[in-house]
C-alpha cells in the first residue's frame, strides 16, 4: 500500500495499493507508456507532479500475509523557494465495489474543497449473464459481456453535472476499445479481452483539466441505464488544496485481489458447444442427403 501525507496532515492524500496507483491491470504489470505513468522495463514509474508545501512523508506498508523479500525504489525532489499562497497538491483514492448491480452508477471519486480533476484508472471485470433472452440484446446492448462499456460517466463540478456518451468514449476509445491494446501520453487502454469480460483504461486531463472551487463527483453507469452486474476498480487522481474530505475505508488486503473471471469463458464455451452441435448437425444431414 502507498501511502503520501503532505504538509504534516494527519490523514494521508494518496492512499492506493501500488500496482493499482502506477497502472497494473488487474493486479498485473501489463505495458503502459503515457505521460503521466509508465509500466515498461520491469518498473513503475509516476511522472505526476507532486508538489508539496513543507514537507511530504511517502510510506509503503506491507499488506500481504507474505513476507516481502526486496524492494527498490527512488525518490526525487528538488527544493523551490517559499511559495505566498499554498499549491494545490495531489491526491489519490482507490475504490472497489466488487459487484455494482444496483441502479446507482458506481461512485470513482467524491472530493470536497478546491481544485482540479486530473485523471481516472479503471479496471471493469462483468458479471452479467448475457446469454440469455431476449438474444437480440446479446449484441447490443450486452456486447457480449463488454456492454458495461455503455455506461456514461458523469463528472459534477460544483453541482454542475457532465454526462458522455459512454465508458470507452470517455477514455478516448470508440467500438469496446477496437485494436486495443494501445497507448498514448493521455489516454490508451491496457487490456481489453471479450472472452474474459475484462478492460483496463486510462485517462489523463494533462491537457484538458477539471476545475472545481467547491465539490468534485465522478461516476461511471455500469452498461446501458445501470443494467449490467460487473466488479468495478478505479484509481482516480486531483490535485486540491487542503484539507480534503476523509477518504472510505480501504477494503481488506484479500477483497482487493482480482476477481476470477469465470462467468463470461463459460458463457463463451456455452456459445462454442452449441455452434459446434449446429455445425456437426448440418453436416450430418448434408451427409444424409448426398447419400
Amino acid at each position: 500500500m502507498l501511502s503520501v501525507y503532505w504538509d504534516g496532515e494527519d490523514t494521508p492524500s494518496i492512499e492506493v495499493p501500488v500496482g493499482d496507483f502506477f497502472g497494473a491491470s488487474f493486479g498485473r504489470p501489463r505495458r503502459l507508456t503515457s505521460g503521466s505513468l509508465l509500466v515498461v522495463g520491469g518498473a513503475y514509474t509516476c511522472l505526476l507532479p507532486m508538489p508539496f508545501n513543507q514537507a511530504a512523508v511517502f510510506q509503503l506498508r506491507n499488506d500481504s500475509t507474505r513476507t516481502l523479500r526486496t524492494i527498490f525504489f527512488q525518490v526525487a525532489y528538488y527544493e523551490e523557494p517559499d511559495r505566498l499562497e499554498p499549491e494545490a497538491t495531489l491526491h489519490a483514492q482507490f475504490r472497489r465495489d466488487p459487484a455494482a448491480t444496483s441502479h446507482a452508477p458506481f461512485e470513482a471519486l467524491s472530493a470536497i474543497g478546491s481544485g482540479r480533476f486530473a485523471g481516472l484508472r479503471v479496471d471493469l471485470q462483468t458479471h452479467t449473464w448475457w446469454l440469455k433472452p431476449p438474444f437480440s440484446a446479446i449484441a447490443l446492448p450486452r456486447g457480449f459481456g463488454l456492454g458495461i462499456l455503455e455506461g456514461a460517466e458523469t463528472i459534477s463540478a460544483d453541482g454542475l453535472a457532465t454526462t458522455g456518451t459512454g465508458t470507452e468514449d470517455y477514455f478516448s476509445g470508440g467500438f469496446y476499445f477496437l485494436g486495443a491494446p494501445f497507448c498514448t501520453p493521455t489516454f490508451g487502454c491496457t487490456h481489453r479481452s471479450f472472452l474474459t469480460g475484462r478492460v483496463s483504461a486510462y485517462r489523463f486531463h494533462s491537457d484538458d483539466p477539471i476545475p472545481f472551487s467547491r465539490s468534485l463527483r465522478v461516476t461511471l453507469d455500469h452498461g446501458l441505464d445501470n443494467s449490467m452486474a460487473a466488479d468495478y476498480v478505479s484509481v482516480a487522481y486531483w490535485y486540491q488544496l487542503e484539507p480534503h474530505a476523509p477518504f472510505p475505508a480501504l477494503p481488506a488486503s484479500r477483497a482487493r485481489r482480482p476477481a476470477l473471471p469465470w462467468t463470461n469463458p463459460v458463457q463463451w464455451l456455452l456459445v462454442v458447444g452449441v455452434v459446434s452441435l449446429l455445425v456437426l448437425a448440418a453436416a450430418y444431414v448434408c451427409l444424409s442427403l448426398w447419400r
